[in-house]
């Protein structure tokens, strides 16, 4: 855990600043002069990556040619990181063509989302955007025969629940349960911001953004739908209890190089669709103070809870393991609320006390079906507890 107090604030402040694409003059100044006035390199390569951006910030100081400033034992741990993602990044750009190109002859249309996306689109196709999978949108009522494209390809899936999510996959979440193949993973969704939005997704499917990577053409949304995408992200971390600076550049980045056609006479209708009018103010008025972004006045955060959070930033830059994750009651909760009518309720109330066999051995990491049916009575005691919950809600009503 970091818990360095104020003397960590000069090594915040160059994390900032490297955590972009472009400079002007005056930043450029800045890093030089904070790269030349404090030694404490351990504390920023540890945050830089817990944060993300370990590959982004070292092949920003070696174009500033402030590499120099860093000792050995950093440098060879940030041109690793650095190296290893231009590796992952092929790796993922590769494997991601081959699977537009099956979905593509299926006949479905299928958009590159978040770090994919953002690296060709934003990053300039460097391997500056750190990823570990692959997030594709399809239109929802074509996403079950992608994932059976893909499976018959050899991807596997992580087993669902029970067969019965089959009838309310479609409300939990936004996309199905990974796939995987041969050190690739896959989460195909179907939606952004949960049932919320839809007409705007929809809208970007058909009739997408395209960018140009490595020789091929790909699918992407529309620069104001993936700031939007982007921002309900962050939160859906957080919820977690997980925080990344890395999330916060995503965002600045895209507005950098998108901002006559993210800020939009439209823009405050779609955000009031998507349902996170509090969320975007929350994101746009940290960018304004820690990465001096000009924003619209009417974009400031305006609740004393958004104020918090704002002001909870850099708190949360310096010590990102402080997030508190949703409890597990009331992510329960959250998930049997969003479900539409009793019958969606109850499917996945049962699926939960009775999961598949498939499930019950991930679980409880058993070698066999039999091994796992040796578990059912513990899912008597999630009954119980489900009972309780739901009977709290209700006296508490």
């Amino acid at each position: 855990m970091i818990t360095e107090g104020t003397g960590s604030v000069p090594v915040l402040r160059l994390l900032l600043l490297l955590s972009r694409v472009s400079f002007t003059d005056k930043e450029r100044q800045e890093a030089g002069a904070l790269c030349r006035s404090f030694s404490d390199w351990r504390l920023f390569t540890d945050l830089a990556i817990r944060h993300g951006v370990a590959a982004l910030a070292w092949q920003n100081l070696t174009d500033m040619q402030l590499d120099d400033s860093v000792p050995e034992p950093e440098r060879i741990i940030l041109e690793g990181i650095r190296l290893k993602s231009i590796a992952r990044v092929t790796f993922i750009t590769d494997a991601v063509a081959e699977i537009v190109a099956m979905l593509e002859s299926a006949g479905i249309r299928v958009l590159l989302l978040k770090g994919l996306s953002l690296e060709h689109a934003v990053y300039g196709s460097r391997g500056l955007r750190q990823m570990s999978d692959a997030d594709l949108l399809v239109a929802p009522e074509l996403i079950f025969t992608a994932r059976d494209v893909l499976t018959k390809a050899g991807y596997k899936s992580q087993p669902m629940k029970s067969p019965l999510y089959r009838h309310i996959i479609l409300d939990l979440g936004n996309h199905l349960p990974e796939m995987h193949r041969g050190g690739m993973s896959v989460d195909l969704h179907h939606r952004l911001f949960g049932p919320q939005g839809t007409e705007m997704v929809r809208e970007a499917i058909e009739n997408p953004a395209i960018i140009q990577a490595e020789g091929r053409t790909f699918n992407v949304l529309p620069p104001q739908t993936a700031f939007l995408g982007l921002i309900n992200h962050i939160f859906k971390h957080e919820v977690k209890g997980e925080f990344q600076l890395r999330l916060y550049t995503d965002v600045f980045a895209l507005i950098e190089k998108y901002r006559d056609e993210i800020f939009t006479r439209n823009l405050q209708s779609n955000i009031e669709n998507s349902g996170i009018e509090s969320e975007v103010r929350i994101v746009l008025s940290i960018l304004k103070q820690s990465y001096s972004l000009e924003i619209p006045a009417i974009s400031l955060a305006l609740t004393d809870s958004e104020k918090e959070r704002v002001n909870g930033f850099m708190e949360k830059l310096r010590r990102p393991d402080s997030i508190i994750p949703q409890s597990p009651r009331s992510k329960y909760l959250d998930i049997l609320e969003s479900l539409p009518g009793i019958r969606r309720k109850l499917i996945f109330v049962a699926s939960d006390i009775f999961p598949s066999p498939g499930f019950m051995k991930k679980r409880y990491n058993c070698q066999s079906a039999a091994s796992a049916l040796l578990h059912y009575p513990h899912r008597l005691g999630k009954a119980v507890w489900i009972f309780t919950l739901l009977l709290s809600k209700i006296r508490g009503k």
